[in-house]
């Protein structure tokens, strides 16, 4: 006999509710059903949204292939014509009042993501509804209820968890350190009780932390979990862990170990009414990598606190739209005559209210555009309770910005100069009539102020203004104060290493240096590097000895590291070994090996110092006036090179004032190589071509620009200026240059768009272009390649470099 049509179709719940033997339910055989019945089972089969129907006093229950889903595994398809008592015993005393109410007024009910938890998949589960109660009449009387309902426990879940990844990205920002962040992390986690029950770390720096478990639950919890230490790991414990939000007891974890970390772990306590899926593993392993990330940000923030620290000018870091003041390093403190620190900048310098150095700092941090004053009178009280003095200060003030690239606080270098502009003033009243000899002396001290401290980029902008500079000295005037020249050249370059140091040793951590390997004899690289080291020796009067063989001592290098190698490695043994001393340098075979030994009778290390003297920052015990200099980045960096090339370094002392030996021990090349002079040209001819090259350069530092634009008419180039895309392009249409030379980070258009219009507009005639700019990395290098540069060169660029670029066309 067929089926009745209200039954027909329905996909799998119409097949089983065909299927039941309705004559022994309460409803009887379909055939007897009520039309209100028949009708509302049909629309309930036939629908694709989830729907549940209780028929009568016992509620025998009818639903559709949509609902099926939210039984999960247990109840269905017993649940088909079950009574609704004896299928929902465990949540029955929160629905049954419910399907009264609509059972007895009439009353329709809508809950949005309630929380119902149900028995399925062999536990009672947490899970959210938006679940509609309506009574459905037969004739006159209430014969049902309907139920119309979505399971929204994903979505629940989901925006629960993201809050609490938002509340840690919140958090994060304020830690100081990464044991700070560590505290952060465990007082977030500490309201995610639904999700983490209870929380426990082990190993790394700091305390021990623990979430909802006392010391002895937490022994358990780390005796249980021991053998699953390796890797991430789902753990059953051998005992339950009582948590404040189910009756039931927590008896599993999820294992972590911290990236970067051979001990720590964070163990995660596992809601017991939840399934440890895809998305429960994933929101875990987020939480960790949002600490690991912080932690990683905060090492970086307190490294460059300590570098800031070190620089030798006046640097101080300020935040916020109050300008309160994070840091001042003591060269800092020292220039303004206080302890600025934990102060905004108004209440740091009551004097200073209602001149225009604080609108200044409004602006920059405003419209994140730098401000920069070769000598600003500053009226500052430079001793508690004393008068007022006028200060002329040289600044730069740079915008810090994050990683989304708001503006959040300012960089200041500054640099005291008032005794230059004092004496500058007094000669020009005295003599006036010797004014190019005061313009002169004005610019060699403006040469030696220009020495700033900066970061990364920001920093390579001034310094190649001042290393210009020194060279047209050098052209214009000689002899005319070399003893200041001097200092500010070694200064300079001085600064310069630590940062190139810094920045390499950064660059090795991301696994960004490629090394550009080639066949190389060893003497070759020892030579470079001794040139590179040898004004420290003549300096200090120091007497070197090189046992290198010219043949036979072949190496696979990149000949500009491997030389950085060994230029820091004598460079360190210059630097702590007394004047007169003695160094020496020898290479030896070893098996299949190269090894490189750099000899001093120097100071000596101490047997402690020895396991971390390679470590970055690392510095043993100086003297009080820091003699010695630097961050601590250049054995570091000797040893991440090294190893780039499959070699090793180490070194040993028999203590202290006893000398130190550095080895490098690197595979040997067999075989020779022959080297090759490279063709020169005259003098002459070099000079009659330089006449006939038209030049512009672009930059919109305009010291930067004017000094390069002087020393290249010094020495017989025509060449013109321009600060922005828009003037080079007009400049370009009447001057037509044969090399453009154009900074990267210009105003209204970069350099790479100035490189297209210049394309656009002169056609065949367009310009060799050269790039010179602060960004230096192979990316950046890329970039100018595929841009139409020929040569990339990276800020402060030696006058003589820029030479070579200009008139050595690349092939």
């Amino acid at each position: 006999m067929s089926a009745p049509r209200f039954l027909s179709g329905g996909g799998v719940c119409g097949e089983l509710a065909r299927a039941v033997d309705w004559a022994r339910t309460p409803l009887g055989p379909p055939e007897s059903w009520s039309e209100a019945l028949k009708t509302t089972v049909g629309i309930i089969l036939h629908s694709r949204h989830p729907m549940f129907l209780w028929w009568g006093p016992d509620l025998i229950q009818i639903y559709n292939d949509a609902y099926m889903p939210s039984f999960g595994a247990g109840k269905h398809p017993a649940a088909m014509g079950q009574r609704g008592r004896d299928c929902w015993q465990e949540i029955w005393t929160i629905i049954g009042p419910q399907i009264d109410d609509v059972m007895q007024n009439g009353h329709p009910s809508w809950n949005e993501d309630a929380l119902v938890p149900i028995f399925r998949n062999g536990r009672i589960e947490e899970v959210y509804w938006s679940y509609g109660y309506s009574p459905v009449y037969d004739g006159e009387r209430i014969a049902a209820t309907l139920v119309v309902c979505t399971e929204t426990t994903a979505r629940v879940l989901s925006e629960r968890r993201l809050a609490l990844l938002r509340a840690l990205a919140v958090a994060f920002p304020a830690a100081e350190d990464a044991n700070d962040v560590t505290r952060l992390a465990v007082e977030v986690l500490a309201k995610a009780g639904r999700d983490i029950p209870f929380f426990l770390r082990r190993g790394g720096k700091g305390p021990p932390r623990a979430i909802g478990l006392d010391e002895a639950a937490a022994a358990a919890v780390t005796e249980a979990i021991a053998p699953s230490l390796g890797q991430a790991a789902r753990v059953t414990l051998p005992f339950g862990v009582p948590n404040g939000q189910w009756p039931e007891p927590a008896t599993e974890v999820y294992v972590l170990p911290v990236q970067g970390s051979s001990r720590e772990v964070f163990v995660f306590g596992l809601d017991p009414r939840l399934p440890f899926d895809d998305g429960y593993r994933a929101f875990l392993d987020q939480i960790l990598e949002q600490v690991v990330a912080a932690r990683v940000r905060a090492r970086a923030a307190s490294e460059r606190r300590n570098l800031l620290l070190q620089a030798p000018v006046a640097t101080a870091l300020l935040m916020g739209p109050d300008h309160v003041f994070e840091l001042a390093n003591p060269l800092y403190r020292a220039m303004v005559g206080r302890d600025v620190t934990g102060l905004s900048y108004v209440d740091a310098f009551p004097e200073l209210r209602g001149t225009e150095l604080p609108d200044m700092l409004d602006r920059v941090y405003r419209h994140g555009e730098s401000f920069a004053t070769e000598e600003m009178l500053v009226p500052l009280v430079m001793t508690p309770g004393g008068p007022i003095e006028d200060r002329f200060i040289k600044f730069n003030i740079q915008p810090t910005r994050n990683a989304d690239g708001d503006v959040y606080g300012l960089m200041a270098v500054a640099i005291d100069v008032t005794e230059q502009v004092r004496a500058r003033r007094a000669l020009e009243q005295t003599n006036m009539e010797r004014a190019r000899l005061l313009a002169d002396a004005e610019a060699a001290g403006r040469a030696k102020d220009e020495f700033l401290a900066m970061l990364g980029h920001e920093l390579r902008n001034p310094l190649a203004p001042i290393l210009t500079s020194l060279d047209l000295m050098k052209l214009k005037e000689p002899g005319h104060l070399a003893r200041e020249r001097d200092i500010i050249e070694r200064q300079a370059v001085h600064l310069v290493h630590l940062v190139d140091d810094l920045l390499d040793v950064s660059r090795v951590v991301q696994g960004k240096i490629v090394l550009k390997k080639t066949r190389l004899q060893l003497h070759e690289v020892v030579a470079r590097a001794v040139e590179t080291a040898s004004p420290l020796f003549e300096q200090k009067a120091q007497k070197l000895a090189v046992d290198v063989p010219r043949e036979g001592f072949d190496v696979e290098a990149d000949p500009v590291r491997l030389s950085q190698v060994m230029a820091n490695l004598l460079t360190n043994a210059a630097k702590y070994s007394g004047a007169g001393a003695h160094i020496a340098v020898r290479a030896t075979l070893e098996g299949d090996d190269i090894v490189i030994a750099v000899i001093d009778d120097g100071m000596g290390i101490a047997p402690d110092q020895l396991p971390r003297l390679f470590e970055s920052f690392f510095q043993g015990p100086r003297s009080t006036d820091r003699a010695e200099g630097g961050l601590g980045l250049g054995l570091a960096l000797v040893k991440s090179l090294v190893e780039l090339h499959g070699g090793s370094v180490r070194a040993t002392s028999e203590g202290v004032g006893r000398g130190s030996t550095f080895e490098v021990r690197l595979a040997h090349a067999r075989g020779t190589v022959t080297p090759s002079a490279p063709p020169r040209e005259s003098a002459a001819r070099v000079a009659a071509a330089r006449s006939s090259i038209r030049v512009l350069l672009v930059d919109d530092n305009t010291d930067a620009a004017e000094l390069f634009a002087e020393y290249l008419a010094s020495v017989g180039y025509d060449v013109r200026t321009a600060h922005d895309g828009p003037s080079a392009l007009e400049v370009a249409a009447v001057f037509r240059p044969m090399v453009a030379i154009l900074d990267i980070g210009l105003p209204v258009m970069d350099g790479y768009e100035l490189a297209t219009r210049l394309r656009e507009r002169l056609g065949e005639a367009t310009p060799r272009l050269i790039a010179m700019t602060g960004y230096g990395q192979e990316e950046d290098r890329e970039n100018s390649r595929r841009a139409g540069f020929e040569r990339h060169l990276v800020k402060p660029v030696d006058a003589h470099a820029l030479l070579a670029a200009i008139q050595e066309p690349s092939v």
